[in-house]
């Protein structure tokens, strides 16, 4: 069995301050951590799919080694549009899986599972862009790996959401993306962040799942002149499990927090 926790914008801001001024996403995210280190089934990795901080300074990945040093279990981590490459790869410089230098395109094998890590981010802006170097590798990869499952994980989604407010900083120029996908049958799924909201679509037949933050949610609003905003819901993380037998795996969508039960029934 393999399983993936997967845990995205997670917003994390220096110590005593809160994001968007409002909102304490660290001790959010600690709390995340905690339900982490007691969940069963145990995770083989924990994904963090971009958005590590806020605004990308050294002060906030500082914060963020402190925040993740009680996770028992092997994480990995991406960028997002308010990272910043440079003083990611510096907090994380002891990671064997992050390249040393260009975009943060990196491929980790989980068991069974090969995962993609795509560095959709665009430095100094917050829409997504694929270069033609990230396609080009994620071609050699998913060609190297043609007889084993392959997980894409990606900040941006590869989709149109609808919500107005959110696709304006989606990713662009996705049909290149979609062509090259589509093309390779190993491919078990896409998984992404940057909408705050959970959201199911496909490429073909390949699922394409989005995770919830550890902190707000994004409000689903899709008229035109929806203005944007974000809800207290409750935060979540996304599960992705594999079973013994050869197939697609199971994601489960799990809350984060403590709920009334466990009640004597199912």
């Amino acid at each position: 069995m393999t399983v993936i926790a997967q845990l995205s914008d997670i917003h994390v801001r220096p110590r005593g301050l809160l994001y968007q001024g409002l909102v304490d996403s660290n001790a959010m995210f600690s709390r995340a951590i905690g339900t982490l280190n007691r969940l069963k089934p145990v995770p083989n990795l924990v994904l963090i799919t971009g958005d590590l901080t806020d605004e990308g300074s050294p002060a906030e990945y500082e914060a963020l080694r402190e925040l993740l040093a009680p996770l028992i279990h092997p994480f990995a981590v991406m960028p997002g549009n308010h990272d910043d490459r440079d003083h990611l790869r510096a907090a994380f410089a002891d990671q064997l899986w992050l390249p040393a230098e260009g975009e943060l395109n990196f491929g980790i094998d989980v068991g069974a599972v090969r995962i993609l890590a795509l560095d959709t981010s665009v430095p100094g802006l917050h829409h997504g862009e694929l270069s033609r170097a990230s396609l080009s590798w994620l071609e050699r990869e998913l060609a190297a790996n043609v007889h084993r499952p392959v997980v894409v994980a990606m900040h941006h989604p590869p989709f149109v959401t609808g919500i107005p407010y959110l696709d304006v900083y989606g990713l662009r120029d996705a049909d290149a993306f979609v062509e090259l996908v589509s093309r390779y049958d190993n491919v078990d799924r896409i998984v992404a962040g940057h909408v705050h909201r959970s959201m199911q679509t496909r490429i073909g037949p390949v699922p394409v799942l989005t995770c919830p933050s550890t902190t707000t949610q994004i409000a689903l609003r899709v008229e035109a002149d929806a203005e944007p905003a974000s809800y207290l819901e409750p935060p979540a993380f996304m599960l992705h499990r594999w079973g013994e037998l050869r197939g697609p795996a199971v994601s489960h969508l799990c809350y984060i927090g403590q709920f009334e039960g466990p009640l004597p029934f199912a």
